[in-house]
């Protein structure tokens, strides 16, 4: 689409669906009990509670009977609480793809040409960037990097990452075509959107005044303070022309879709981590809640006759001084001439709630495509040993190669564009269009354990089935070390084993 009509629907009715889906998702990644409480509690809010909930069936029924969804009786206080496993679920798939960094490499380059791939694509503020990105694409679904630049701010191009929840994209044959991201800004009943619309040779920005779901009319960029400086670089159409014949956006989806396959552009969207996991998140707080519940019942109680009271006074009721040893003519219940003093004390079912959570805890993670052992091994008896958990984690290896191949060619095709954006912004630095292909190479593990790879080593070379060479090469796996590096090494190994070959020159006998 182009740039939306005056007083449209923001966001697209095309895209409504996919925006109720983000906001949701975006509520239990923030943990926002608020906004949980407003989602689950929607369409219907004002209804009696047994027409929502049980006597309602569809939508509106299935999620009034979430935990989230269920008001809280009059005159009664329910404890209520959140635990953060979807946040600890996004956490997870950044930390497995993006806390070894991948390495983003063009063969053939100058050193000056490295150094400022370097800067673009493998800098620690890349690497900030792409586990952000992590995190976003984890919980919404998918992602768009963006080649960014302000010759004010920086004197060289460099990758941004947006959740697409502030994203409207537009594929044809699931290839994205152009997006729009946009930006709002809200004062008092007034919604200001700026959208800037990336296309093949140009990026068009303009800024709407609306309200919470109608994009409103077009103002000028100067009405805002934060799009003041814009306008000073577009040209007479509103428009920065960029020079170039690619996108400077790329799309980069989570997972492949399930829900959206058979809805037009919908299919081409990503799928997030959370997806079929909303009831189990709330399980989750309701287990969690009802523990905490039965700490809060567990606290003793006693009831003392009503002699012991002290009287406050008219309409200020009466209180029981528990440091007070001696009480007179009391009007106690039970025996004549015994004081009667009674407890309450409920159970805390301690053992039922962890694993019921645990349980809950397993199954999250199962869906999600992660190993048991990736929260940590709850519920586990008796010591395991490291082969055991290593076979343990091959779901979350698994999981994190298919997210790989995503991350790889997103990567991959905005680092090329940014850095022949480069090249026409800041010439002479290194930047500019390289004909050879581009690679982005993920560490093969997220992380190995050392001992195993001592183990591995030691077993191979009991077998006699490993050189000193290649036994050298896989210790140094992931070191990026250089070639002429590896070879000292190997002959310094070599040389204190007795191995290496003496020098014909020196040698006497």
């Amino acid at each position: 689409m182009a740039l939306p009509e005056p007083n449209s629907a923001w966001p697209p009715p095309a895209w409504a669906a996919a925006y109720a889906t983000y906001a949701e998702n975006e509520a239990w990644y923030l943990g926002d009990v608020d906004k949980l409480t407003k989602v689950y509690q929607r369409n219907g809010a004002t209804r009696p509670v047994e027409v929502r909930g049980q006597r309602n069936g569809g939508v509106v029924g299935a999620v009034s009977r979430f935990f989230w969804g269920r008001p809280v009786p009059a005159g009664q206080n329910r404890t209520r609480l959140h635990i953060p496993a979807p946040a600890d679920l996004a956490t997870l798939s950044s930390d497995l793809m993006f806390s070894e960094p991948p390495e983003v490499r063009i063969e053939g380059l100058t050193a000056l040409q490295q150094a400022r791939l370097d800067l673009i694509a493998n800098s620690d503020g890349a690497h900030a960037t792409f586990n952000e990105m992590g995190e976003l694409k984890a919980a919404l679904g998918a992602t768009v990097i963006a080649s960014e630049w302000d010759q004010d701010v920086a004197d060289h191009v460099w990758l941004e990452s947006y959740g697409v929840d502030v994203v409207i994209p537009e594929f044809r044959k699931k290839r994205l075509l152009a997006a729009t991201m946009w930006t709002e800004y809200v004062d008092g009943n007034r919604y200001f959107r700026h959208l800037e619309r990336h296309e093949r040779g140009m990026i068009e920005h303009a800024l709407y005044e609306g309200t919470a779901d109608k994009i409103g009319r077009r103002v000028p960029l100067q009405d805002r303070p934060e799009t003041e400086h814009i306008a000073l670089i577009v040209d007479a159409d509103s428009r920065i022309l960029t020079g170039l014949d690619r996108l400077t956006v790329s799309y980069n989806k989570n997972m492949p879709t399930m829900a959206w396959r058979k809805k037009g552009e919908l299919a081409a969207a990503g799928r997030s981590d959370f997806a079929q996991l909303h009831p189990l998140f709330d399980a989750l707080d309701e287990t969690w809640s009802s523990w905490m519940r039965d700490l809060k019942q567990g606290a003793g109680k006693v009831l003392v006759p009503q002699g012991a009271a002290t009287a406050g006074g008219p309409g200020t009721g009466a209180s029981f001084d528990t440091g007070q040893e001696f009480f007179v003519e009391l009007n106690a219940p039970g025996e004549i001439g015994k004081v009667s003093f009674d407890k309450i004390q409920f159970d805390i079912r301690v053992e039922q709630h962890e694993r019921t959570a645990y349980a809950i805890y397993r199954e999250i993670l199962r869906k999600a495509g992660y190993s048991p052992s990736a929260w940590g091994d709850y519920g586990a008896n008796g010591a395991i040993t490291a082969t055991e958990i290593d076979d343990r984690s091959q779901g979350s290896e698994r999981t994190r190669d298919k997210k790989a191949l995503f991350d790889k060619q997103a990567i991959g095709e905005q680092a090329s564009v940014a850095l022949e954006l480069d090249g026409l912004l800041f010439p002479g630095k290194g930047g500019g269009r390289h004909d050879k292909p581009i690679t982005v190479e993920f560490p093969e593990v997220s992380q190995e354990d050392p001992e195993k790879r001592a183990r591995t080593l030691q077993m191979l070379d009991a077998a006699r089935s490993i050189s000193t060479e290649a036994r050298v090469r896989y210790r140094l796996e992931g070191e990026n070390l250089t070639e002429p590096e590896i070879l000292a090494e190997i002959e310094r190994v070599q040389k204190e084993q007795g191995e290496a070959a003496p020098d014909p020159t020196t040698f006497t006998g």
